[in-house]
Order: structure tokens, then sequence, then C-alpha cells
């Protein structure tokens, strides 16, 4: 079994900046001072924002690959001035999880390179090798089928039923439902634990200060 995390209002919160650079790339290709302003944009993945703002603002975009690297450019430099938090309960689970050798993946909407600048920052790298990120599709199930298919390069034959999926929003619970997984929320984001289970979430909780709570929901979940 495994257990894929979101990053944002997850595991930690800190990224004002993250938003900000694809203001500063945009600015530097398409010499736009665009509209950050976009409704029920949580869980979105980057690429799915990066065309919002594009067509929010009136602009085509030529080449993806270049605006994600502006981005990237930009959040280098403005993270540096910016504190990572990891959320309550976080360190502690990933360590015991890491005990209890549990196989542990990403699923962000983060481009790539940033989530693991974000874990770096939180001391979280450590745990996770693998993941499925916001540059690869405009859908978070895309992503976590991405995911899948990497854990399975240096795992066993992965089981959807018997994945984890954990996250903060709708999103992340409907792209666990569409893949087949199970599905973890915690409510330390802008949602409540009401707002999750209606999204089809199969556990709840309301931070991972409910350690015994979620490795119980492992125990169950191993074969």
């Amino acid at each position: 079994m495994v257990v894929l995390f979101d990053i944002d209002k997850t595991l930690l919160i800190g990224s004002h900046c993250h938003f900000y650079s694809f203001k500063q790339a945009f600015k530097d290709l398409y010499g736009a001072d665009i509209t950050l302003n976009i409704p029920n944009l949580q869980g979105m993945t980057d690429k799915q924002i990066i065309y919002q703002l594009a067509k929010k603002n009136n602009i085509k975009i030529r080449e993806f690959n270049n605006i994600m690297e502006r981005i990237v450019y930009h959040y280098k430099k403005n993270v540096k001035r910016e504190k990572i938090k990891p959320l309550n309960g976080t360190s502690q689970l990933l360590e015991t999880l890491e005990d209890m050798g549990t196989p542990m993946g990403i699923v962000t909407g983060n481009i790539e390179d940033i989530a693991w600048i974000k874990l770096k920052k939180a001391k979280f790298k450590k745990y996770f090798n693998f993941g499925g990120f916001g540059n690869e599709g405009c859908q978070r199930s895309t992503i976590l089928q991405l995911a899948l298919k990497r854990a399975e390069k240096t795992l066993n034959k992965i089981n959807p039923k018997k994945t984890i999926l954990v996250g903060d929003t709708p999103r992340d619970m409907q792209a666990g439902k569409k893949v087949g997984t199970l599905t973890v929320g915690v409510a330390t984001g802008d949602f409540t634990i009401g707002e999750l289970k209606e999204a089809g979430a199969d556990h709840v909780l309301k931070s991972f200060d409910e350690k015994e709570k979620f490795v119980k929901i492992i125990q169950e979940t191993i074969p």
C-alpha cells in the first residue's frame, strides 16, 4: 500500500509568493499586468491555473514550458524571503509512517520544482521520492495516475483500493474517487469536514494531531 499527500494546506502553509510568481512570469513573457483573482482555485493544478489566468486576461500562451520556467525562476527568488510552516502534527505523522515502513508519495498541484523546494524548506523532502505534479496535467486525477505509475517502479504493482490519497480540498477527494483510491480529507485548509465528506472523502480528520486515527486507517487498509 501507498500513502499519497497533497502539499499546500495539507502538509504545510506559507507560499503566498508562489501565486505572485505567476504574475511576474506573465509580465516577463507577455508584458501584461494580469489580474490574479480566480474563483474556486483551491485544488487546481498550476497548469490549470496558468490556462485560467491566460483566459481571464485574454492572453494566448505561446510556449507553456517557458512560462513554467519563469514561474519557477521567480519562485526561487521570492521564497527566500518567506517562511514555510509545517501544519500541526505533520512532522510527527510522517516520522511515524516512515517508522512503520509506509511508502509515501506526493500528489500536488504545484509545478515539480516548486513542490520539492517547499518540502525541502519544511524538512519533509526526506520522506518522499516520487509523485505527480501540477505541471503534468490540468486534472488532479491525471497527476494521481502518474504518481501511481511512478510508485510501481520501486514497489510491487499498486492496487488503487489499497492506496490512500490525503488532501484538504474537494478536488483531492474527487480525484481519488475517479481513480479508485481511498481518500482522507483533512480540514486544515479552506474546507470543513462536512464539505470534504460531501466531496466523497472515505475518512476525515480535523488535523494531523489525530495521528492515532490516521494510523488506524492505514492498518485497516493493509491487506
